[in-house]
């Protein structure tokens, strides 16, 4: 029989806004990802709400379409590791999760962007500051 409690945590019944928004592994993995862009935000519960939260006033749309692709890339991660827990017995991390998704969203941006590139380690330091650097002539 398959079980309709959440994977990660064992806690509540696994809905789509239990696994993307208020299970407590998402939760800090979100955390980390506002820590990271140095951010204080309203924390939704519903994804769609929570995907629109990811927009930062005063910034150029770049900003906002880069950070738009790290909350894709934080739920991707979420649903990999997810099914990784499911059907090989893995051990959820929620820092190896918000690593891959930091690792996965700046290899997007960089694939997608070649008027100007800025290394792994200074999109981990300092990624607002990378992000406003990008290349806006396309859009």
């Amino acid at each position: 029989m398959t079980s309709i409690m959440c994977c990660l945590c064992g806690e509540e019944e696994e809905t789509t806004s239990h696994l993307f928004c208020t299970c407590r592994v998402p939760w800090l993995v979100w955390s980390k990802c506002y820590e990271w862009m140095r951010l204080v935000a309203t924390y939704h519960r519903v994804p769609k709400k929570h995907f629109e939260s990811f927009r930062i006033s005063g910034v150029k749309e770049i900003v906002n379409w880069i950070w738009s692709g790290v909350w894709i890339a934080v739920v991707g991660e979420l649903w990999f590791h997810r099914n990784k827990r499911i059907f090989r017995g893995d051990k959820i991390n929620h820092f190896e999760i918000f690593t891959l998704a930091q690792m996965k969203a700046w290899s997007w941006v960089q694939s997608k962007e070649r008027g100007r590139s800025f290394s792994y380690s200074d999109g981990c330091l300092e990624i607002l500051i990378c992000m406003k650097s990008v290349n806006t002539a396309r859009r």
